[in-house]
């Protein structure tokens, strides 16, 4: 791979993160105006509030705050801005140091789960292990709870999920329909591509076993050329394939986007009969 290349994905990266971290502060934005809503319990001091604020948004929409935030609107100041993106993950990415001899150790693995009988004309994908240098885990737009309920991880990380379990995931079409083991578990996906071998490369809801963000050595016609493309799929949608791990991180940046209009509605969800970290109780209903 020339330079040339690895600055278009790097470049694609760095939009990626940028567009994902500026849809994100406009929800935060959201769900710290919808904790500082609502209502404080009796006899709590100012300070006692905030805590149960910054709790509220722990709790519900952001999972870890830095600790020298101690007003949720401070999360909105322009000084912390590049530190609450780390630590909040605001940027779809996973902010942690790159552990280039584990995911080597990842590609590794997967290799040796590809039957010898396929062949494929270059592993790893290059684009994709370039992209494994620049950042941890690539996971998708969406504030932390909402991303742990509802996204599909386009790179997840080693150090979350072990390499045991992500080199597991490595699907022969061909194969596991011609050995009798039962449908492939890509059958009915992708079906206008011809797919030699694919692996998983970010794991997708818990309740998806086999969902998630794939590699896929594939080609669409006969004649076409054999390459490595990205696609991702929840056992019955499926996204495009795409041809480069550019073109992904393009698509990936708006896919299964958490919106304004359902942060909205989850706010109105939380703050009705509630005071703040406390549900209320109907007299009415009690008794």
């Amino acid at each position: 791979m020339d330079d040339d290349r690895r600055t278009k994905i790097a470049t694609a990266l760095q939009q990626y993160r940028e567009t994902v971290s500026q849809h994100n502060f406009i929800l935060m934005r959201l769900v710290i105006e919808g904790v500082e809503a609502q209502a404080v319990p009796p006899n709590w001091s100012q300070e006692g509030a905030d805590r149960l604020r910054i709790k509220e948004l722990q709790d519900h929409y952001i999972s870890s705050i830095p600790e020298n935030i101690t007003l949720p609107r401070d999360l909105l100041n322009d000084d912390v801005r590049a530190d609450v993106i780390s630590h909040c993950d605001l940027d779809g990415v996973l902010n942690l140091p790159v552990n280039l001899n584990e995911r080597q150790e990842y590609f590794v693995g997967i290799r040796a789960n590809i039957p010898e009988s396929v062949e494929v004309a270059e592993f790893p994908p290059p684009d994709l292990e370039y992209l494994c240098t620049l950042v941890s885990a690539v996971t998708g737009p969406g504030l932390a709870r909402y991303r742990e309920r509802r996204q599909t991880d386009f790179i997840s990380s080693i150090e979350e999920y072990g390499l045991e379990y992500m080199t597991e995931y490595v699907i022969v079409p061909n194969q596991d329909n011609e050995e009798g083991g039962g449908d492939s578990h890509l059958m009915g996906l992708w079906e206008d591509w011809k797919i030699a071998v694919a692996f998983k490369i970010g794991a997708g809801p818990q309740d998806s076993e086999w969902g998630g963000s794939y590699a896929l050595y594939c080609r669409r016609e006969d004649g076409e050329e054999w390459k490595w493309r990205y696609g991702v799929h929840d056992g019955d949608w499926h996204s495009d394939v795409y041809d480069s791990v550019e073109e992904f991180l393009g698509f990936y940046a708006h896919f299964n986007e958490q919106t304004e209009e359902n942060v909205r509605k989850e706010i109105e969800c939380l703050n009705k009969n509630r005071v703040l970290g406390v549900v209320k109780i109907d007299p009415s209903k009690s008794g």
